[in-house]
């Protein structure tokens, strides 16, 4: 009879370790879910925060996103010492039954939906970031293309310049041959390398018929300013065109004004040719003539000089210069 009761109380023992047993299992196998889902959870959150962190475009956002993970991790964290707790007590009472473990589940579940939407949520933040990193790409292939483009007008600009100062220095040297062969017989134009007569020594008022006494020293003038441009291959390769203008005052109608002019330009125009001084297949090629008018009256002190006005003019075209002109003029503008 004894030995049947001390049986029956070993038997109870070990059934009653055996519960503890299990029940030791279950909470050590919900422990393991619990930790590998928090590692499984902390090793998305860092790989979601690298990701995070390839965009500098999007610093604010991950920062804010970074924030939100900190906050949710010291959450699961208050969440999971406070399990413990309850799993800790629950172990102690050895009375964890049915309802707690399924209490247990739930909370699993929520942690899972939880982790599902955050994870959703972090792909669709990185979906925006690689549309943006898209983006910056295009504007940064854009933004190299513009570079380049500037690039070469830069070097176009310093090549168009270069030229420009190689052809007003060409200019400047054939003023200043000019200037050595007719020495001070004649005052040569600065800068456009011109020069004037006036219709007083040339011409009687109103005519147009060269003076008698005024042709010996014309001849000479021009033949020097002619032979000069025209006859040195050096110079004449740069030369476009020679020009002979006639100017009168306001005095008259413009009409009127302007055939003066013109036969004024050609007279003297003819008795170049006639001369016989300069080559006339120069003279055909190069020299031309033309009459102003009133067009391009001279002024001194605001009031119009009369006597100044009415002048024969003789000028010389660089090739290219009015191209060269417009480039100084738009060059000017940009600098």
């Amino acid at each position: 009879m004894y030995n049947n009761e001390q049986k029956n109380e070993e038997n109870f023992w070990i059934s009653y370790a055996d519960l503890m047993a299990g029940l030791l299992f279950v909470f050590i196998l919900v422990l393991g879910a619990i930790v590998i889902k928090y590692v499984y959870s902390q090793n998305n959150l860092e790989k979601e925060k690298q990701a995070l962190n390839q965009s500098q475009e999007e610093l604010i956002n991950k920062n804010e996103v970074l924030n939100k993970l900190n906050t949710l991790i010291k959450n699961l964290e208050a969440e999971k010492s406070e399990l413990s707790t309850q799993l800790s007590k629950s172990n102690e009472t050895i009375n964890l039954n049915n309802e707690e473990l399924q209490k247990l589940k739930d909370v699993l579940l929520g942690y899972e939906l939880k982790d599902k939407e955050q994870t959703t949520e972090l792909e669709n933040r990185q979906n925006q970031i690689t549309l943006k990193d898209s983006e910056l790409t295009v504007l940064l292939n854009k933004l190299l293309e513009q570079e380049k483009a500037h690039q070469k007008t830069v070097e176009e600009f310093d090549i168009t310049k270069a030229k420009i100062k190689t052809l007003t220095g060409i200019k400047l040297n054939v003023i200043t041959k000019l200037k050595e062969k007719l020495g001070k017989s004649i005052n040569i134009d600065e800068k456009s390398g011109a020069i004037k007569f006036s219709s007083n020594i040339l011409f009687d008022q109103g005519a147009y018929k060269l003076k008698e006494e005024s042709k010996k020293e014309l001849n000479g003038i021009l033949k020097n300013y002619i032979t000069t441009l025209l006859e040195d291959k050096e110079i004449r390769k740069y030369i476009h065109g020679i020009t002979i203008e006639g100017h009168t005052n306001s005095d008259g109608s413009y009409l009127s004004n302007l055939q003066l002019s013109q036969q004024r330009a050609l007279e003297v125009m003819q008795f170049l040719y006639e001369s016989n001084n300069i080559n006339k297949d120069l003279l055909n090629k190069y020299v031309s003539s033309s009459g102003k008018s009133s067009s391009d009256l001279i002024y001194k002190d605001g009031v119009e000089d009369k006597d100044n006005s009415r002048r024969i003019e003789i000028k010389f075209i660089i090739k290219n210069e009015e191209a060269v002109k417009e480039l100084q003029n738009y060059l000017g503008e940009k600098e």
